[in-house]
């Protein structure tokens, strides 16, 4: 579940939202204006294509035979965006995907899922989102705090997730072992979310698989003050979702998930368009579990084939 959206104090925040924003006007002071961040007349984020060579570190830290894994550490938005590069011992370019982990999961919890790709001949790199735990700084800011930026045409910072997404992507784009026309996400959770907005707006993604994630069912639809609807339809993957298409979406969830229950990933479903596939399971996790494994598989062959 994301962290904003959490029982009666987001309900408390809803409440109070336009008011609050005129009430402190102070919280503005944490943010910049975004030099290429733009929002279109019905509230959805975008970006350029062009965002030019990204600037990062690279630090070994495990060469085996199998795989390399790296330390990565990228710029994007005013921040350092750590992330776990795993690269199989394979010869010629490869497919790649961004693996985007949920609220309060580590790059390093993810490890699980990138070995088993890494065994199928994927690139993969895990980041610590911002605000998340891990070692990438630039915490949340309350909802109220986001909604003021917005207005005020200020970025915020869940917009800034999402170019920290777009920047992983250019990031894999650049390696001489990634094949750059192939290059998918991988979200869980929260990280799903993410994942679905940035594949909507950059059509170089070739895929999206979304793994125990949902939108908001159109929230923005339960408020009548356009700002405030506007607002929640930039962070909502379900306004985003059927811009994937013609590119593939899979999500897979368990039907005993008790923290995004599967009717709102059916919900979001629903709003996207074709190829999609909706897989189920019945493993009592909220997120990864190996019984998702046969259906990823067969799904990224999918994906990068065509």
């Amino acid at each position: 579940m994301h962290p904003y959206l959490k029982g009666k104090r987001f309900i408390a925040v809803l409440a109070t939202i336009v008011l609050l924003v005129f009430a402190v006007p102070h919280i503005l002071d944490a943010f910049k204006p975004g030099d290429k961040w733009s929002i279109s007349e019905d509230g959805l984020v975008s970006y350029p294509q062009n965002r030019g060579a990204v600037e990062y570190t690279k630090t070994i830290l495990n060469d085996t035979p199998q795989f390399t894994l790296s330390k990565i550490v990228y710029k994007s938005k005013g921040e350092n965006i750590y992330a776990l590069l795993r690269i199989p011992k394979t010869s010629g370019k490869m497919p790649a995907l961004i693996l985007l982990p949920g609220a309060q999961v580590t790059k390093e919890a993810e490890q699980y899922v990138a070995a088993k790709l890494a065994g199928w001949g994927y690139i993969t790199l895990a980041i610590d989102e911002r605000g998340n735990v891990g070692e990438t700084k630039g915490g949340f800011n309350s909802m109220d705090a986001e909604y003021a930026a917005f207005i005020q045409d200020y970025e915020p910072v869940q917009h800034k997730m999402v170019f920290d997404v777009l920047r992983a992507f250019d990031f894999l784009a650049e390696q001489k072992d990634v094949d750059a026309n192939n290059i998918a996400v991988f979200g869980e959770s929260m990280g799903g979310r993410y994942g679905i907005m940035a594949a909507a707006i950059e059509p170089r993604i070739k895929g999206v698989i979304g793994i125990s994630t949902a939108g908001y069912d159109s929230l923005s639809k339960q408020f009548q003050d356009e700002n405030v609807a506007r607002f929640f339809r930039s962070i909502d993957p379900d306004a985003y979702i059927g811009k994937i298409a013609p590119r593939q979406l899979l999500l897979i969830h368990s039907t005993n998930d008790s923290v995004i229950p599967i009717a709102m990933a059916q919900a979001s479903f629903n709003y996207a368009n074709e190829p999609k596939k909706f897989v189920t399971v019945t493993c009592r996790t909220h997120g990864w579990c190996d019984d998702m494994e046969p259906a990823l598989k067969e799904e990224l062959e999918k994906i990068f084939r065509d």
